[in-house]
This record gives C-alpha cells, structure tokens and sequence, in this order.
C-alpha cells in the first residue's frame, strides 16, 4: 500500500522551497510530483541524510534536488522499513559493543604503553649511529656545568686513584666478554645535596664527590659504578630518548598541540630523560651490577649496602638514586636475595 507525505522540495544551490509531496511505494519506490519538479526513482537511487532523533531525514535525488518531509515520524518511520542499516550504524547504537570496544582499546592503548613502545624504542635505539650519542654525551657534559655541577673538589691524585679503579673494572668485564656500544668514561663533578650518580648518552658515568665519599667500604664503589655501567650496556639513555619521543609525538598528533617538545626531547637526549629511568631499566642496571658482583665475590653485599646508606640522602635537583624508582628497600631486599639464573 502507498503513503503520500508531504514537504518542501529545493533545487541543488538554491534555498528557495516548493511546495511537493512524496508518493512512498510498498516496493520502495519514489514518486516526487512538484510543480517545480518531478521524478520517479527507487530508494537505493537517492541520498538520504544521517537520522538524528526525530528529526526529519532529507532525500536526494539524482537530479540534486532535495525533498524534507512536514511529517518526519511517518517518513522515517518507512525509511527505517525500507532501508538497511549499515552494519557500523548497527554498532554505533549497541552500547555492549560501544563498551567493549572502549574497553579493547584501553587495554590495547596500555598494552603498547608498557610493551610495544619500550620494545620499539630498544629497537630504534640500537640502530641509531654512535656520533649521535657520542654529540649528545659532549653536550650533556656542557649543560653540566649550567645545572650547578662543578669541577670535582677531590685530589688530583685521589682522582687518579679512582680512574684506575675504573679502568681495572672496564678491562675485568672485557675480559669476560661483556660489550659496551659505547667505550665507558668516568667522570667526576662536586654538586650540593645528596650522593648522586649517573649516565649520559655516551657511557660517560659521573660520580659527585659526595657519591665517592659515601660509597667508602670495599667494592661500594664497584657496585656503584657496575650499575652504571648496566645503563651504558643496555643502551637506557638513548632507549629513554627514543621512547619519550615516540611518546612525545603521539600525544602531539591526538591532542593538536606539538609546542615545547624540542625542547623536551633536546633535554631527554642530553642528559637521558632527567636520568629518571623506568622500572626495568633500573631493574636491568642492578642486575647487571649484581650478576657481575656474584661472580666475583659470592655476594651483592656492596651495592646492598650502600642503597642502605643512600636512604634518607636528600636528593639534589638532578634526580638522585635515592628518588629512583623501585622504592631503595624493595632493590635493597632483591640484592640481599639475589641468586644468579642457571
């Protein structure tokens, strides 16, 4: 049985309304009668606007013009008898699926968060060329200086001391076969606060002159050292860098607004991110400086021991081993634990 609904019918480019009524066939079939224009189509033939509540939908035909029912309830009511619903309209209206689809995509979203990104980021990492870091550890050396680390305070011959100790240490794990990307230096600055140590991007390690005095007891100083060396033998200060720019960039492109992250990524590659390393990344370094110290000793003591001194070290502005994350308990009872993997 045929509806006829009544409307208004406007010429393509024009706003100018015409009295017309729309002839709605069983089989689908249109016949538009106007004085101004007519026409006879089937429905898979014309455009029809997107519903919205009961709001009238507007039929386009081939020809450009454009019929608006007086009655939208009849009109979309035949429609929706008439019409498919694409399967994606389908989805958008089923709320399980709109909460299940928010739900993948959270789950997906943290997933590469806390795998994917890290993963890329090593990847990238290891193939970025050595001048990088190695242009990246001089300048990191320089803004050193701005950040109120100062020439070390020690003696001469102290130092000296000290740069055997850790040319002795590089040429033991040489021998036993650990790589390094980058050839590790050791350098030694005097800043307020608390102990502090840290890596640049060129396997340069800097020790403060509080770290040197704190780390006094037989291979504190080792254990010290061994962990940064861990950063320098997985690579954690350009992989911070590469990830914190993967990152950095996605959150530019969702949210429109890409100011200040030169800036950052200058700062996140120079001195690795603000030294703040994740989670693995320290957990890495303290393995590395455990297995090694198991080896040679029998026992991780040294680096247990002075993560118990550094425990209410105040931390200066460059964050401090102290302000590292795990918590210094959980590294120190890890230590204490530590049994090497068969």
């Amino acid at each position: 049985m045929n509806e006829t609904i009544k409307g208004h019918l406007m010429a393509p480019q024009n706003s100018t309304k015409h009295a017309a009524e729309l002839i709605l066939g069983s089989n689908g079939y249109l016949i538009l009668k106007s004085e101004a224009h007519q026409h006879q189509c089937q429905l898979e033939e014309v455009a029809l606007s997107d519903a919205i509540g009961s709001m009238p939908r507007s039929i386009t035909f081939s020809t450009g013009w454009v019929f608006i029912s007086s009655d939208g309830n009849k009109l979309n009511s035949w429609l929706n008898s008439h019409c498919k619903t694409p399967l994606l309209v389908k989805l958008e209206r089923n709320l399980l699926l709109i909460f299940l689809a928010s739900i993948i995509t959270l789950l997906t979203a943290y997933g590469l968060y806390v795998y994917g990104v890290p993963k890329a980021a090593k990847l990238i990492a290891n193939q970025l060329p050595v001048e990088l870091s190695t242009e990246l550890g001089e300048q990191g050396l320089t803004m050193l200086n701005k950040m109120g680390f100062e020439e070390s305070k020690l003696e001469q011959q102290e130092r000296q001391k000290l740069r055997q100790r850790f040319d002795a240490l590089i040429e033991k794990l040489n021998n036993q076969g650990v790589k390094f990307k980058h050839s590790p230096k050791i350098e030694f600055r005097y800043a307020d606060g608390g102990a502090n140590a840290f890596t640049l991007a060129d396997g340069t390690i800097i020790l403060t002159d509080a770290m040197v005095k704190l780390a006094n007891e037989k291979m504190e100083l080792e254990g010290v050292i061994l962990h940064e060396l861990g950063h320098v033998h997985h690579d954690h200060v350009m992989t911070n860098m590469v990830q914190t720019a993967i990152l950095s960039i996605t959150a530019a492109m969702v949210v429109g607004d890409s100011s200040g992250i030169s800036d950052t990524l200058a700062s996140i590659a120079v001195l690795g991110g603000g030294l703040t390393y994740s989670r693995i990344h320290e957990s890495e370094a303290d393995d590395f400086a455990a297995h090694q110290l198991y080896s040679w000793l029998h026992s991780t003591a040294p680096l247990a021991d002075l993560f118990e001194k550094l425990r209410g070290q105040k931390a200066v502005d460059m964050p401090s081993w102290s302000s590292t994350h795990p918590a210094l308990s959980e590294r120190v009872d890890t230590l204490r634990s530590y049994k090497p993997s068969l």
